[in-house]
């Protein structure tokens, strides 16, 4: 297999929702994800700033979700304002979304966030790397919706005709270089079938029937929304191979001769937090038609003094003036 290096940026041709019966393209990839490296700095005489000790009482007449005002609370008191090696300004929430389960501060997002899983009628959720797995398994399941990760290996010294449809190249958030992103193609294809299987024996009589498979992703930030699309993109590669190929199994071991169509669509995204200053709902909008569905909006993220613009409640200080 050839590594193309395609670069896949906000304002290329939109990428499609639906993909046809046919071919699937096995091409590796590859996604650029510019630096994040304005916001450092924060003038209170310009920014009104609402100070940690006063964050509580004004979450609490926000006009935010009641899952919404519980993250805010956990963001504050868990995360800080840093710089990463490979994305430039972000904030650090590991111990909120990472490297621990916080029901305290979770649990009413994760219920909001199944509830529009539901609602959209999601089939299956693909997560990128161990850092969004966390809160995708708790979206899965509370949502009763499985979920597959997307695994995170270094491209350095890797065979790329290995790598499974839907792989792509990112660079590492954390500066690690680029790393290659790929779906446990053994995991996808038990859902899948799971899936295909009661839809076709429910359209026993009908002459020509479609298979249906409807994505989505979760991540636990949304930054510019490349990932997002990478994620998008790799849905639709991956969903119409597993489809394929039970429709495959399925003909050599029933004899079934009728035309089965096959279709996937990216319907929704979720996340706890989304960098709205970084326009990634527009992006998704043109990309899937998709708006996704956000915790909290960040407005703004300031490391000298540290600070958060959360949506709906205001620019605040994440440590003690």
């Amino acid at each position: 297999m050839m590594l193309e290096r395609e670069r896949r940026v906000a304002d290329q041709e939109p990428a499609r929702s639906r993909l046809a019966t046919g071919p699937t393209s096995l091409a590796l990839r590859r996604y650029d994800r510019p630096r994040e490296l304005s916001g450092g700095s924060l003038d209170a005489r310009i920014d009104p700033v609402i100070p940690l000790d006063l964050a509580a009482a004004a979450i609490a007449a926000s006009t935010l979700s009641p899952g919404g005002k519980q993250l805010a609370l956990g963001l504050l008191r868990l995360a800080t304002p840093a710089i990463f090696p490979g994305g430039g300004i972000g904030i650090e929430y590991g111990s909120l979304l990472k490297t621990a389960a916080r029901p305290d501060y979770l649990a009413g997002h994760i219920r909001e966030a199944a509830a529009h899983l539901s609602e959209r009628q999601v089939d299956l959720l693909l997560v990128p790397g161990m850092s969004g797995y966390p809160i995708g398994s708790m979206y899965a399941a509370i949502s009763g919706i499985p979920a597959v990760l997307l695994k995170k290996a270094r491209l350095d010294g890797l065979d790329h005709a290995r790598y499974p449809a839907g792989a792509f190249v990112i660079p590492s958030y954390t500066g690690e270089g680029d790393v290659v992103m790929h779906a446990d193609t053994a995991a996808l294809q038990d859902i899948v079938d799971a899936i295909a299987g009661p839809r076709l024996a429910a359209q026993a009589a009908a002459a020509h029937p479609v298979l249906r498979l409807r994505a989505a992703g979760a991540d636990d930030i949304i930054d510019k929304a490349i990932m997002s699309q990478a994620v998008g993109e790799s849905a639709l590669v991956i969903g119409q191979a597993a489809l394929t190929d039970f429709v495959a199994r399925h003909r050599a071991s029933t004899g079934d001769e009728r035309p089965i169509a096959t279709e996937v669509e990216v319907v929704a995204w979720v996340t706890p937090l989304i960098k709205t200053y970084n326009q990634p709902e527009a992006h998704l909008r043109r990309t899937f038609n998709v708006t996704p569905f956000a915790g909290l909006s960040i407005t703004s993220v300031h490391v000298d003094p540290p600070a958060i613009g959360i949506g709906g409640v205001g620019t605040i200080r994440t440590t003690p003036d």
